[in-house]
């Protein structure tokens, strides 16, 4: 039976959306992908991973704890980050890391929408919608850190 849509699922919804804006990426210039966004900073390619691996740790960690009604938690952010990087720099085609992206969001997407309502609204020390709401804008920030970026070398490259 497929999920019924509860207007509560629009979170979830806007993070699958999230995969057409990403899937567009594979257009993406081999330097660009691999260029930092700015000094200091992650690449596209960086990025993307860092996106990647925080789904994973929903997967993996976040939806297994709110099932058992444990509290969330997360790993130290800056060696989780840190893998994110060596993983975009493992020598992983653009092609493989951004389909990589679209089939782990997808399936954390229906696992999100089988969630029972109960489970998906339990505030233990904090909330799955909470966190998937979080979570949306975390992609919003890096689709406009990217955006920006691109824009910026576009208008360098002409």
């Amino acid at each position: 039976m497929g999920a019924v849509f509860i207007p509560e699922h629009h979170d979830i919804l806007s993070f699958k959306a999230f995969t057409s804006w990403i899937a567009g990426l594979n257009k993406l210039d081999d330097d660009l992908w691999t260029k930092p966004i700015s000094e200091g900073k992650w690449s596209v390619s960086e990025i993307v991973s860092h996106i990647l691996n925080w789904d994973n740790h929903i997967i993996s960690q976040i939806l297994p704890a709110v099932r058992k009604g444990k509290n969330i938690t997360f790993p130290d952010i800056e060696t989780y980050n840190q893998k994110a990087s060596q993983y975009a720099k493992s020598g992983i085609t653009q092609s493989a890391l951004i389909d990589e992206v679209i089939r782990t969001r997808e399936h954390l997407v229906a696992q999100l929408l089988e969630m029972p309502d109960d489970l998906y609204h339990a505030h233990l020390n904090y909330s799955l919608a909470f966190l998937i709401q979080e979570f949306v804008l975390h992609d919003d920030q890096h689709k406009e850190q990217i955006e920006s970026f691109v824009n910026r070398e576009e208008r360098v490259i002409k």
